[in-house]
């Protein structure tokens, strides 16, 4: 009797032991698809430029902030945009990388136009330069690239940053991606 009384007893430890495994483990694994889930979801609102759509007036910004967008923080990002001086001519060769793509975009399209000053535009295109490339005896410009949207105080929207360029890279790259955006967004052929 004494055996079967152990037997029991320790098949009662194994059963305990077993629950507790299985339920730490359910724990965890339900833990990490709600973090993946809230990344879609963060990452697939975030990158959409359906906001401004048909807004036509973009600023073009390019300067070197020397922030990195680590933890999708991108105040830092947003106020040095707010704050950059539109007239600025430094970091012309990265400019007019940009703006030659942005302008055959405007002329073929015309569903953009450029501004020349923050408080004409709908919205900011914001190259954050970060460094220069030399290949082959020719200058790259690397960086990323955002769209921001300036925000409305009377509707309490603050300004945002609604595309980022998915990594660092050279400037035209950045460009052609947001060209695509927009083209597949307005439907345009």
């Amino acid at each position: 009797m004494d055996d079967i009384a152990r037997v029991s007893v320790k098949d009662k430890h194994t059963v305990v032991t077993i629950i507790a495994i299985f339920a730490l483990w359910c724990h965890g694994y339900a833990a990490t698809f709600q973090g993946q889930t809230g990344l879609i979801g963060a990452n697939s609102n975030r990158n959409s430029l359906a906001e401004v759509r048909s807004k036509k007036r973009a600023l073009l910004l390019v300067f070197r902030s020397g922030v990195i967008d680590t933890d999708d923080n991108d105040r830092a990002i947003i106020e040095f945009a707010l704050k950059a001086d539109p007239q600025s001519k430094r970091y012309r060769l990265t400019y007019d990388t940009i703006a030659q793509r942005l302008n055959r975009y405007i002329n073929k399209y015309k569903s953009m136009s450029a501004a020349t000053q923050l408080s004409d535009a709908d919205y900011i295109v914001f190259f954050n330069l970060l460094e220069y490339r030399r290949i082959l005896n020719a200058t790259y410009p690397y960086g990323e690239l955002f769209v921001i949207v300036k925000g409305d105080p009377s509707a309490q929207q603050p300004p945002r940053v609604i595309w980022k360029s998915k990594k660092v890279q050279w400037a035209g790259d950045a460009v052609r991606d947001l060209i695509k955006e927009f083209r597949v967004l307005r439907r345009e052929e």
